[in-house]
């Protein structure tokens, strides 16, 4: 079998990694690799399965259990994922090997792994050949298994036993018999397993319910928002109460907020968690109601005190001349703060009480503890001097309204509604303000940190080639691990000269590293000629004699500042290395001393290398070859003159190319490598890694082994290094049959197997038709395999290689998102200790390669840091951002370089916040293996695979490192959509995080400070977008309703002034502070502060505040919609160029609902609050806002304002799409809001209604209505009826809509109208109301609160329609309730978005009228201008257009050689 072939070569690979650990012991060697193995399945063993089963421990084969895990292990397909069935498997056949007989082939995964995995495909897929998803794109039900909830099953043994069903092997009423009874022995069980009814044994085991609600999200954390919530329920009462001490009673019921988050936590955590066990939740309720509703009931004694109406008799031992309300008031408070204190411990783990549960390592971190402290007294400083402005609000409010509690019903209403919103934006603001300042100290602490570990003053000098003079001692000594040695005839006088205090062998391998890392910079075409030559070193005899490079030259100190290239990303490099060498403090260990590696790429579709069609088209070159040259000049230049040489330059020629058909293709060859190595391809990812790993390995080994032999240092590097590439969709590459079918992506994987063979495996998924149904298969190509005959393309010579192994899975493999599908599909072909995650949209330098055996070293070899008995699971490391090309390329490249280096520097300390983030980290991949892979495979749940390895390991005991003396490149998203869609993706990712029971024990079993932090860097983060989002339309709605409120006091809206003056724009500065300050600190760092001063500027004339803004709220929508709605889906971003202009009708699609009618309704708000001034701040964020919600993206759209006609054009299109009533929703407006209302389907209608801040709103505007025009006492009258409409929303139209509906639905069988309904409706909407509103009382004191009061309810009503139309309750029976619904929403929200659009079309095309706007746009995005225009057709015709093409690129090959000669 290809499987145990696999695993052989696995186990091997594995035990020669060891005893680089043990040399010539290999029995240790194999007793640590069984330790760092066998642990979890240790522990479970005497945990669960002897209490199971009764089997005794016993002294086993350590060899054969090792062989067994794997084994086992690398047939189970999908239910990897499921780490403690794989212990039950590894026990039970452990047990039976003690009698064991051969077994057929295949006998495992027919009879055990195909049924199980068929239950795991059948509880969300229906049959099909692949299955489909039961439930479309909506989320799976919250009481839907997964694989979390099958593998805790195997939790405990109680549970298991019960589990367990054999089939019936009788009649049919006969009971189906439990796998495990008391007297079965434990040899048996691995023979019975196929007996076992995996349907019955796996049904309904749900032990933790992904309920889409905030709910699951307040319960794990409600230690967070009990301490906000207690921190801003006292400062309130010190900045409201003027004396504290009249005023008691109120701080006391401060108290009662605690019991109130543990009632919340009590109630929500047990309807979360079914299989919690009947005793557990017994004591947790009677902990509850005995102990922490303590403060109610010290409070209604302490209340029914101050009302006389009981009494207290105080010992007179305590009396000490107090009351005996005072007496109470102290036990109250006592009680409160020991409630308080009890309620933020984490609780106690294991609350299932099952047999095994893995435990979290308790750090208490006493550094986050500083750390929160810090930030949270600052937001308690800034909060309480803001506040007072608010208690200052409160009480004018409250002696407007005479000061006393003696006032009619209808006027405390209005109390209460003004101080509703004097208090809910102030409690908006004062929550999210944390998350910036704990952003801003986690900018100034990790700025610190930065300096003391990167170099501090030492980085300045190395900037302008200064100091690094010390980098050649330096990197023998603590790099190449080259043997110290001082030359014993060293002169005083030479004592300063580096090459003089090295010896022959330092000096030479110094030598050779330098030239190696000059090479590869040139080869990358980042130095010239004349450039590489100057670093190289002539020879190391020249060397001795102080002949060194001009950078190296401790003499030329006065000419040192131009010794850099020229070219910023070779600086930058050189610079690198410098500054790791001398990083404290970096371990020690060799290439042979360190564990085997292996790298993962996962491919899919990404451009694996540049093809003539993507760099020519029409006889020219395209757009993105056009931005290429203009970006990398220097380096184009570069590439020209390494290509033709100098003597091809010299000759005075028309074309220095020649014209050979042969010449040209090998230049075509050569542009396509160099426009792939400068853009985010798998080809860069894969020849960097292979190249710099490879290089750099063999280097170090060459300087470390000297009298090794080079077959020798091949060898090592070959067994110490694996690249192994998870190109998903290969055999579909060479499949004519196949959809997928692309030869020229075939040819780009050979050509990968070609040049970087010796390290790279491909593996891939394999489908076979049978008569049974399809088959799959995980396969695995190497350079050594031959061509298949049976499947080579046409007359090519090329197509597919046998496998070397073909393993069969248990079902269609891709039941996720894809790629935690494929890495499980690839990682069976690892064969290294550890394993490098690596996406293909990143890149490897040789220099930093040269720090991997120390950075293996620190995370599995002798020096390793161990905490809890355990080596880290994660190590970190930090990220070059290369894809800064274009306006977007850089803001995305700016927040990605601060989140991998500042943000991650502090998560990791003092906050221990770092879990993993997928790149470049690298993973223990054995304890990896014990907690179910390196990602989690449930689509939806897991579209934010990665960090669930680091959410499991800390779980588990585990924990993270992160350096930075290792690096590796990163390419991120260069355009407006793609960087957008790559924020939504990890916003629904988060939203799903927010759900899973993993963020529940995160946020109940870990220490409170560490909580905080870990909180606050991952889904609080993203909350904080929501709260951020909610405060401005909060703000906005509290201005109008205060100055609507003005008939009735004039002085009301001095109350909203205070408040909107003093929090409105501190908020918003604190969002602009904490989004710049960590990027600037850093550039500082790195690059000087002239450098971080320039990025400030540049970041505002990029207009980053914009993007910031744009970015921020669509974070926080697509959180929200996923924590309620769920149905998060993989987006794939497109890691290319954006060049291409998008449709207005896209954009409005795309961002409509997302941004534009929020907009829209902050707009409105704002106008409602004319006539009071609210401050400058106010209106400047609100105009900002707005603006930017709605205009940022055509304002970053390429091309958007090229032409006039274009955007005309534009309006058309969108007007079409506005008109038509059928299609899909990018073709119809009406499809496209049908799809906006079925989206909340999966939300149950009640938990969407009743928090609904729509619903509150209503009902505070009514309250103000009320106030302003009350109703009068019931007259059967025509005026008392037309009071009541003053009062009700407009419901002319609806009655309008229950007519025609019957008409609507009938019409479906006919052909469509000339005019569609919704466009017809819409027009009578607006007669309707119109109509409506002109039958009321208009009075100059009310009329602006009716029309503000029918909008407001207007927005709710529509968004109960809205959830009738989804959820259509009652079904066939109301059926015509629903098409009443769905045609008055579609009436009501066409005119809003006709108008919105009609805006801003009409802007686009105002602005594409303005001269020279599309250059300055052009400028703005690209900081180039664009392309220019072809003046002529191209010649009609294959050969022409060749001819053409040939043309183009030999013309742009001769001005850049030409300009190569000049310089040279």
């Amino acid at each position: 079998e290809d499987s145990v072939r696999n695993q052989v070569e696995h186990v091997e690979a594995l035990w020669e990694s060891f005893l680089t650990r043990h040399p010539d012991e290999p029995h240790a060697a194999l007793l640590d690799l069984g330790e760092q193995l066998l642990r979890t399945q240790r522990q479970w063993t005497a945990q669960v399965w002897q209490p199971l089963t009764g089997d005794s421990e016993r002294p086993g084969n350590l060899l054969q259990d090792v062989c067994l895990y794997w084994l086992i292990w690398g047939e189970l397909g999908n239910l990897r994922f499921c780490p403690e069935l794989l212990c039950f498997l590894c026990a039970a056949a452990s047990a039976h090997c003690q009698e064991a007989s051969e077994a057929p082939a295949g006998d495992f995964l027919g009879g055990v792994v195909k049924p199980m995995f068929a239950v795991v495909v059948s509880e969300t897929f229906m049959p099909g050949d692949p299955p489909k998803p039961k439930y479309g794109q909506a989320p799976a039900p919250a009481r839907a298994s997964n694989y979390d909830d099958w593998n805790e099953l195997f939790w405990d043994p109680v549970r298991l036993r019960s589990a367990l069903r054999l089939k019936r092997s009788g009649a049919p009423r006969q009971g189906r018999r439990k796998l495990l009874l008391q007297s079965t022995p434990p040899a048996e069980v691995w023979s019975k397993l196929p007996n076992v009814d995996w349907e019955v044994s796996l049904a309904g085991k749900k032990s933790h319910c992904e309920l889409h609600s905030l709910v699951p999200l307040f319960v794990g954390c409600y230690r967070v928002f009990l301490l906000q919530t207690v921190a801003f329920a006292l400062m309130m009462c010190f900045v409201v109460t003027t004396n504290i001490q009249e005023h008691l009673l109120q701080l006391a019921a401060v108290g009662l907020i605690a019991p109130a988050w543990m009632l919340f936590y009590g109630i929500g955590y047990q309807i979360l968690t079914p299989s919690l066990a009947w005793r557990t939740r017994f004591l947790s309720l009677l902990t509850l109601i005995v102990f922490y509703m303590l403060p109610v009931v010290s409070y209604a004694f302490l209340v029914l005190l101050n009302m006389d109406l009981v009494s207290v008799s105080v010992p007179a031992v305590v009396r000490m001349n107090t009351s005996e309300s005072e007496w109470v008031l102290a036990v109250h408070f006592t009680v409160s703060a020991l409630v308080l204190l009890c309620a933020l411990r984490p609780q106690r783990p294991n609350l299932y009480r099952w047999s095994f549960y893995p435990k979290i390592t308790l750090n208490r971190a006493p550094g986050a503890t500083a750390f929160w402290l810090l930030a949270i007294g600052l937001t308690f400083g800034m909060s309480y001097i803001v506040l007072r402005l608010c208690g200052k609000s409160i009480h004018g409010l409250w002696e407007m309204h005479g000061g006393t509690t003696q006032m009619p019903t209808s006027e405390w209403m209005l109390v209460i509604a003004q101080l509703v919103l004097l208090v809910v934006p102030t409690w908006l603001c004062f929550s999210a303000s944390l998350p910036f300042f704990s952003s801003i100290v986690t900018a100034i602490v990790g700025a610190i940190r930065g300096v003391r570990h990167l170099g501090g003053f030492k980085l300045i000098w190395y900037r302008r080639g200064v100091g690094l003079t010390r980098t050649p001692k330096t990197m023998c000594t603590r790099v190449l691990q080259v043997p110290r040695s001082r030359p014993s005839d060293m002169k005083p006088l030479k004592a300063f000269q580096w090459w003089n205090q090295m010896s022959d062998r330092e000096l030479e391998s110094f030598v050779e590293v330098w030239g190696t890392m000059a090479n590869e910079l040139r080869e990358r075409d980042l130095l010239t000629d004349k450039e590489h030559h100057a670093l190289c070193f002539e020879s190391v005899a020249a060397a001795r004699q102080g002949k060194v490079p001009r950078l190296l030259d401790p003499m030329d100190v006065f000419r040192l500042r131009n010794s850099l290239p020229t070219n910023r990303e070779a600086r930058r490099r050189i610079v690198a290395l410098a500054r790791s060498a001398q990083m404290q403090p970096l371990p020690s260990g060799t290439v042979r001393q360190m564990p085997t590696l292996s790298v993962l790429i996962p491919h899919y579709g990404e451009t694996i290398l540049f093809q003539r069609r993507d760099l020519f088209a029409e006889g020219r070159n395209t757009a993105l070859l056009h931005y290429l040259v203009k970006y990398y000049r220097d380096e184009f230049a570069n590439f020209a003159e390494r290509i033709c040489g100098p003597s091809s330059v010299r000759r005075q020629s028309s074309d220095p190319f020649q014209a050979q058909e042969s010449l040209t293709a090998d230049l075509e060859i050569a542009l396509s490598k160099w426009t792939s190595l400068r853009m985010q391809t798998l080809w860069r990812t894969v020849e960097g890694v292979c190249n710099a790993y490879s290089r750099a390995l063999a280097t170090l080994v060459r300087q470390q082994e000297p009298g090794a032999m080079k077959e020798q240092y091949d060898e090592l590097v070959r067994e110490k290094l694996q690249v192994v590439l998870a190109v998903q969709q290969y055999a579909k590459f060479g499949d004519p049959k196949n959809p997928s079918f692309d030869i020229s992506r075939l040819a780009s994987v050979e050509a990968l197997l070609g040049a970087f063979g010796d390290w790279l495996t491909i593996a891939y998924i394999e489908e076979q038709q049978d008569p049974a149904g399809k088959r799959y298969f995980s396969c695995m190509i190497d350079a050594t395999c031959p061509f298949d005959p049976a499947k080579l393309v046409g007359t090519t010579g090329m197509g597919m290689r046998q496998p070397k192994f073909r393993i069969e899975l248990p079902g269609y493999p891709i039941l996720g998102h894809g790629k935690s599908d494929n890495q499980n599909c690839a990682i069976v072909f690892t064969r290294g200790e550890v394993m490098q995650m690596i996406d293909a949209n990143q890149d490897a330098y040789y220099e930093s390669a040269l720090f991997l055996p120390l950075a293996l070293q620190e995370m599995v070899g002798a020096s390793s840091e161990k905490q809890g008995g355990r080596r880290p699971g994660i190590l970190g490391f930090r990220e070059h951002i290369f894809s800064d090309i274009g306006l977007l390329g850089r803001l995305a490249a700016d927040s990605e370089f601060t989140f991998g280096t500042i943000m991650q520097r502090t998560m990791d300390w003092p906050l221990q916040a770092r879990l993993h983030y997928g790149h470049p980290d690298v993973m223990d991949k054995l304890q990896m293996v014990q907690q179910g892979g390196v990602s989690k495979g449930t689509k939806g749940l897991n579209l934010s695979e990665d960090v669930f390895a680091g959410l499991d390991l800390v779980l588990r005991g585990g924990w993270t490192k992160y350096q930075e003396y290792f690096h590796i490149g990163k390419g991120r998203d260069m355009g407006f959509m793609s960087a957008l869609s790559f924020y939504a993706k990890i916003s629904m990712g988060n939203g799903e995080q927010a759900i899973t029971r993993q963020w529940m024990r995160m946020g109940l079993e870990l220490p409170l400070q560490r909580l905080i932090g870990v909180f606050y860097t991952h889904v609080g983060f993203y909350l904080n977008q929501v709260l951020m989002s909610c405060a401005l339309q909060v703000f906005a709605f509290m201005a109008a309703f205060y100055t609507i409120s003005q008939p009735i006091n004039m002085g009301f809206a001095d109350a909203a002034v205070g408040v909107s003056t003093s929090y409105f724009g501190i908020l918003y500065l604190l969002f602009v502070l904490a989004s710049m300050l960590p990027l600037l600190l850093e550039v500082s760092i790195e690059e000087g502060i002239r450098a971080s001063l320039w990025s400030a500027a540049n970041s505002f004339l990029s207009l980053s505040p914009v993007f910031a803004s744009f970015q921020s709220k669509l974070m926080g929508y697509f959180f929200l919609t996923t924590v309620h709605y769920g149905g998060a889906q993989y987006i794939p971003t497109g890691r290319g160029l954006a060049t291409s202009r998008e449709p207005f009708a896209k954009l409005f699609q795309t961002f409509a609902q997302t941004h534009m009618h929020d907009a829209l309704d902050i707009a409105l708000l704002a106008c409602f609050s004319a006539g009071v001034y609210y401050g400058w701040p106010f209106y400047l964020c609100m105009v900002f806002t707005v603006w930017s919600w709605t205009f940022a993206p055509f304002l970053f759209n390429p091309q958007q304002f090229d032409d006039g006609r274009q955007a005309v054009r534009d309006l058309r299109v969108w007007v079409a799409w506005l008109w038509a009533a059928e299609g899909s929703p990018q073709e119809s407006w009406a499809a496209w809001h049908l799809r906006m209302q079925t989206m909340r389907s999966s939300a149950r209608m009640a938990t969407m209604l009743l928090p609904s801040a729509r619903l509150v709103s209503a009902l505070l505007t009514t309250i103000l209505l009320q106030e302003l025009s009350p109703v009068h006492a019931f007259e059967p009258t025509w005026e008392w009826a037309r009071t009541l409409l003053v009062l009700l929303p407009p419901v002319g139209h609806i009655v309008v809509c229950v007519i025609v509906a019957p008409c609507v639905r009938y019409s479906r069988c006919f052909s469509p109208p000339l005019i569609p309904t919704h466009i017809l409706l819409s027009f009578v909407a607006i007669s309707v109301t119109c109509y409506e509103m002109s039958l009321l009382e208009w009075y100059s004191s009310s009329a602006l609160a009716v029309i503000f009061q029918k909008y407001v309810t207007l927005r709710f009503l529509l968004e109960v329609a809205d959830d009738v139309v989804a959820h259509r309750p009652g079904g066939a029976a109301l059926a015509l309730v629903h098409e009443v619904c769905r045609i008055w929403t579609q009436s009501w929200r066409l005119p809003r978005d006709a108008l919105l659009g009609f805006i801003l079309s009409c802007i686009c095309i105002l602005l594409a009228c303005v001269p020279c706007l599309a250059q300055v746009h052009a400028l703005f995005l690209f900081r180039t201008r664009p392309q220019g225009k072809c003046c002529s057709d191209a010649p009609a015709g294959e050969e022409a257009e060749r001819e053409e093409e040939e043309a183009a690129l030999r013309g742009l090959f001769e001005a850049f050689a030409q300009k190569a000669h000049r310089r040279s």
